[in-house]
């Protein structure tokens, strides 16, 4: 009788030891998925603290492109994804192949924070987003060099251009002046650059050279012969992915001598003109990569505008 009581308390004490195990936490992922709307930009960040943050948002059909990225895309792409509420919105600068999605976005979504540089801009586009903002009670912040962004705890989001004071130089000051920012979790590294050229380049390399090492870069301007690609760049920055955001365009986009100056850096290279939309999961450490095919309707864009 002893022998059972014995054996019966110490199952007890092993079961009650399971009890108290504490259960394994599930790993923390960060999620880059850069959507394909055709010649234009737009990326999803969804941080490992469950924010999400979308970089660009395509086209909006005001203006030059009639093609309306943001309603025929965005829009539908985020609530697939259960996306409800985005926390914030980085307009990277004020041309419509990059915010004017933004505005169907604002309208159908939740949004906590607009955030742009401040750039003066022109485009009818960010005029109806700022009217929607406002009655929607959206804020606004203004980014620049150095600053650094409190997303997640978890992850350093750093500001490398424009400078407070603005590049007037180059072939487009609006490009010039797009918000480059770069996102790292632990040992996985994320650079956006927008549409900054040379000018900008320039400077965030005088500036920032250290912090250009990257997993991922999103190639800036679609690809063009102006995008940072160039030696002095790339040499800090060394990218194992980089990922060229285009459609079909009248401009030769992406240019022959950046896909080659990429490869020439060890970098593989998807573009969504090819690859369609492109999803990078990681817990920090490594990373997986997963592909939605481009629809087969593949839609032309006409106009000159860069």
């Amino acid at each position: 009788m002893k022998r059972f009581i014995s054996i019966c308390a110490a199952v007890a004490i092993f079961a009650s030891g399971l009890a108290a195990a504490p259960a394994k936490t599930p790993q923390k992922t960060l999620t880059v998925t850069v959507i394909d709307v055709g010649q234009g930009d737009c990326s999803l960040i969804q941080l490992p603290n469950g924010k999400t943050v979308l970089v660009d948002a395509g086209s909006g059909g005001v203006g030059w492109n009639p093609f309306d990225a943001g309603t025929t895309i965005v829009v539908p792409f985020l609530k697939k994804m259960g996306v409800k509420h985005i926390d914030y919105i980085v307009m990277t600068h004020p041309h419509s192949d990059h915010i004017g999605g933004v505005r169907p976005v604002v309208k159908e979504l939740s949004v906590g924070t607009l955030v742009d540089s401040g750039f003066p801009a022109s485009e009818a586009d960010y005029e109806m987003i700022m009217e929607i903002a406002e009655r929607k009670n959206i804020k606004l912040i203004e980014v620049h060099a150095g600053d650094t962004l409190n997303w997640d705890k978890d992850c350093e989001i750093k500001v490398l251009s424009p400078p407070k004071n603005y590049i007037m130089g180059g072939q487009s000051p609006v490009n010039e002046n797009s918000i480059v920012f770069k996102l790292t979790y632990k040992d996985v590294s994320f650079l956006f650059t927008g549409d900054a050229e040379k000018e900008a380049g320039k400077k965030i390399v005088r500036a920032f050279k250290d912090d250009l090492l990257c997993t991922f870069l999103k190639v800036s301007h679609h690809g063009s012969k102006n995008s940072l690609t160039y030696n002095w760049f790339m040499d800090w920055a060394q990218p194992v992915i980089s990922v060229i955001c285009v459609g079909q365009n009248t401009w030769g986009h992406p240019h022959r001598g950046t896909i080659k100056a990429l490869e020439s850096y060890g970098s593989l290279v998807y573009r969504t003109d090819r690859d369609g939309t492109i999803r990078f999961v990681t817990d920090g450490k490594t990373y997986k990569t997963s592909f939605i095919a481009p629809d087969e309707d593949e839609r032309k864009y006409d106009g000159d505008y860069e």
